[in-house]
C-alpha cells in the first residue's frame, strides 16, 4: 500500500514537472507573439496616429521642442483654414471619390463578365486571351504614360474623369480578370445547372448564383481598383492638367510644393484623405468574411 502511495506520488510530481515546463514555453512563446504584433502595429499606425494629432494641434504648438504627442490644447483651426484658403482641395477630393467610383464600378462589370466567359464558353481565342491577361504588367507604369496620354488627347479625353477611370483599366481590368477567372472556376458548374433546371436564364444563375460564391474575388479587385485610382499621382498629373480637375495626390503634391507649405493644413488634408479608404477596409472586412463563407463550396 505504502509502495503505491509512493508511485502515485512520484507520477505526479513527475508530470508536474514536465507540464510546468510546457507551459511557460507556450506563454512564453505567445507573449513573444503578441509583443511582436504590438510592434509591427505601432510601427505601422504610428505615421496615421501623429499626421491626426499634428492636424489638431494649433500652430503655435506644431514646431515645439521635443514635438508633443499628447497636445496639451486641441483646435480645428486647421479644418477651417483648409476650408477658408483652399477651396480647391474639395474639388480634388470631388475628383477623386468620382474617378475612383468610375474605375472600380466599370472594372467589376467588365471584369466579371469576361473572366465568367473565360471560366465557362470555349471560343476562339479563348486560349490566348487567357495567358496573355497579365501581359500589361510585364511592363513599368512610366512606359504607359506618354501613349495613353497621346490616346487620350487624340479622342479628346484629357482633364475628363471618364478619360482618367479608363486609363486606370489598363491595370485593374486584367488583374480583375486573372483573379475572378479563378474563382469562378473553383464554383461547381452544376449550382448553374441546376439553377436553369429550376427556371433560371443563363444571365440569372450568374446573378444569383456564381456572383454571390465570387464576392471575395469581387470585393478584393473592387478594393485593388480603388486603391489604384484614389492614390494614383502619375497618371492624373498627365491626364489632368487643368487644376479644377486634379485628383487629391496631384492637389497635395502643389500644396507640399509651395513656397511657404502650410503644414497644419497639409496634415489636415492628408487625414481627410485617409479616412475614406479606413471606413472602407472597415466596412468591407465584414463582406470579406462573409463572403469567403459563401464562397467554400466544394463541387
Amino acid at each position: 500500500m505504502k509502495r503505491s502511495i509512493t508511485n502515485i506520488s512520484n507520477d505526479l510530481e513527475q508530470r508536474l514537472r514536465d507540464t510546468v515546463p510546457r507551459r511557460l514555453y507556450v506563454l512564453s512563446g505567445r507573449g513573444v507573439m503578441w509583443g511582436l504584433i504590438a510592434a509591427v502595429l505601432v510601427y505601422s499606425l504610428f505615421p496615421l496616429i501623429w499626421m491626426a494629432i499634428t492636424s489638431l494641434q494649433p500652430e503655435v504648438h506644431l514646431f515645439t521642442r521635443p514635438p508633443e504627442i499628447v497636445p496639451g490644447e486641441w483646435s480645428l483651426q486647421h479644418y477651417f483654414a483648409l476650408w477658408d484658403s483652399n477651396r480647391e482641395f474639395f474639388f480634388y477630393y470631388r475628383n477623386s471619390i468620382i474617378v475612383s467610383v468610375l474605375a472600380t464600378v466599370t472594372t467589376i462589370v467588365l471584369g466579371t463578365l469576361a473572366a465568367y466567359s473565360i471560366s465557362r464558353f470555349e471560343y476562339r481565342g479563348k486560349e490566348f486571351l487567357d495567358n496573355s491577361i497579365l501581359l500589361v504588367y510585364m511592363f513599368p507604369a512610366i512606359v504607359l504614360v506618354v501613349p495613353l496620354g497621346i490616346l487620350m488627347n487624340d479622342y479628346g479625353l484629357t482633364n475628363t474623369w471618364y478619360g482618367l477611370a479608363l486609363v486606370y483599366l489598363t491595370f485593374a481590368l486584367p488583374f480583375s480578370i486573372w483573379v475572378l477567372r479563378e474563382f469562378f472556376n473553383g464554383i461547381p458548374y452544376s449550382l448553374e445547372e441546376a439553377a436553369m433546371i429550376d427556371g433560371a436564364s443563363r444571365m440569372q444563375a450568374f446573378v444569383y448564383v456564381v456572383l454571390p460564391n465570387a464576392l471575395p474575388g469581387i470585393i478584393a479587385t473592387a478594393i485593388f481598383t480603388w486603391s489604384l485610382a484614389w492614390n494614383d499621382f502619375l497618371y492624373a498629373s498627365v491626364i489632368m492638367s487643368e487644376n479644377n480637375m486634379q485628383t487629391l495626390p496631384v492637389g497635395l503634391n502643389q500644396m507640399l510644393n509651395s513656397a511657404n507649405p502650410p503644414w497644419g493644413q497639409f496634415m489636415a488634408a492628408n487625414t481627410l484623405v485617409t479616412i475614406p479608404v479606413l471606413l472602407l477596409y472597415i466596412v468591407v472586412q465584414d463582406y470579406l468574411v462573409e463572403g469567403f463563407g459563401a464562397g467554400g463550396v466544394k463541387g
